[in-house]
C-alpha cells in the first residue's frame, strides 16, 4: 500500500480487552482483518473515498500501532475510536451490577467496548445492507458489493476490505446493486445513500453533535432509513451510549428468553425497560444484551 508508515502507540484505560480472533461478532463482521500471525489487528479508516491501513498489536500494557498513510495523531485518534477508549465503561458496570439480566456480564465480556466504524456513511452501508437479515446473509451481501466496488487494501499481504466509495456505488447503479443480490428497494436507498455522502449530509460532526431523537429523526427522514437503520449506523458511526436497538430481533429473542418482556410487545416497553436500568448506556446494553444471548445458545464447550 502507498503512503508513508506511522508508528504510535496508546495506553487504553484499565478496563479495556483487546480483541481476540474468534471475537467475530463484534469484529470480524466490520471489516476486520487479522494478520498471518494473528497478532495485528487491521482495519481500515478514514473517508471511504480516501482510506488508510490500521494496525493495532499489543505489547504488554501499551497498544502498538501501524498505520499506513495517516499521521501519529490521526492513528492514535483512530484507534481511540475504533475501540471507543473514551467511553466510561466502569460506570456501565456499576449498572451492570445493580440489574439481574445482565448481571455478571461485567466479569463475562470485561473490557468488551463498541467497536466503532470511521464515518457514519460506513455504518449505514452496513445497517441498510443487514437489514432484515441474518449476521451471515448480511456479511454475503457485504463482500459481494466490496468485490464489485474494488473495495479492498493490499497491505503486508492482506487484501483489507474498506466501505465502497460514494462514488463507487453510483457507478454500480440500482441494477448493478440488484445484480449482487440486494433487493430494490436497498438497492435504491444505497444509491441515494451515496448522493447524499456527496452532498454533505451525513457528516459526522454534524450528527454527532445533535441529541439523540433528533439525529435519529433526521436519518428516519431519509429514504431506505428506519428507525433500526438508523439506531445502528447512530452506535456504530457515533458511537453514542444513548441508542438501545429496541427494534432488533436478537435484542427482542434476548428479553424474551431472560424474562424481561414478551417478544411481541411495543418497541416502546423495550426502550423504557432499557431507560430505565441503563439510562445514557442503552448501547451497551445492547451490546452485551446480544453478546449474552449468542453465548447462552452455544455449546458448552465452544464458550468463551
Amino acid at each position: 500500500m502507498k503512503g508513508d508508515r506511522t508508528r504510535a502507540s496508546v495506553r487504553p484505560p484499565p478496563s479495556t480487552r483487546f480483541p481476540r480472533a474468534d471475537d467475530e461478532l463484534e469484529y470480524v463482521t466490520r471489516s476486520m482483518v487479522w494478520s498471518a500471525d494473528r497478532r495485528t489487528l487491521w482495519r481500515a479508516w478514514g473517508p471511504a473515498d480516501r482510506p488508510w491501513a490500521l494496525g493495532v498489536s499489543v505489547d504488554g500494557r501499551r497498544w502498538w500501532i501501524d498505520a499506513r498513510g495517516a499521521s501519529r495523531t490521526e492513528a492514535r485518534h483512530a484507534v481511540r475510536e475504533l475501540f471507543s477508549l473514551e467511553h466510561d465503561l466502569p460506570a456501565f458496570y456499576r449498572l451492570v451490577r445493580r440489574e439481574p439480566v445482565l448481571r455478571g456480564t461485567d466479569r463475562t465480556f470485561r473490557g468488551l467496548r463498541l467497536p466503532r466504524d470511521p464515518s457514519l456513511y460506513e455504518s449505514l452501508v452496513h445497517a441498510i445492507i443487514g437489514q432484515q437479515l441474518s449476521v451471515l446473509a448480511a456479511d454475503t451481501l457485504w463482500r459481494r458489493t466490496l468485490a464489485a466496488a474494488h473495495a479492498y487494501l493490499p497491505v503486508d499481504g492482506i487484501r483489507l476490505p474498506h466501505a465502497p466509495a460514494p462514488r463507487a456505488l453510483l457507478k454500480l447503479g440500482s441494477s448493478g446493486l440488484r445484480g449482487l443480490g440486494l433487493s430494490r428497494a436497498k438497492s435504491t436507498a444505497l444509491v441515494e445513500l451515496a448522493k447524499g455522502e456527496i452532498a454533505g449530509r451525513f457528516a459526522t460532526e454534524a450528527f454527532r453533535a445533535m441529541d439523540r431523537d433528533e439525529a435519529i429523526e433526521r436519518l428516519d427522514a431519509e429514504p431506505g432509513i428506519g428507525r433500526w437503520t438508523a439506531e445502528n449506523a447512530l452506535l456504530r458511526g457515533i458511537g453514542r451510549t444513548d441508542l438501545f436497538v429496541a427494534g432488533d430481533l436478537g435484542l427482542r429473542l434476548a428479553l424474551a428468553q431472560y424474562g424481561v418482556l414478551p417478544r411481541h410487545a411495543p418497541e416502546e416497553s423495550a426502550r423504557a425497560w432499557a431507560d430505565e436500568h441503563y439510562p445514557g448506556w442503552g448501547s451497551y446494553a445492547t451490546l452485551y444484551l446480544w453478546r449474552q444471548l449468542v453465548r447462552d445458545r452455544l455449546p458448552k464447550k465452544k464458550r468463551g
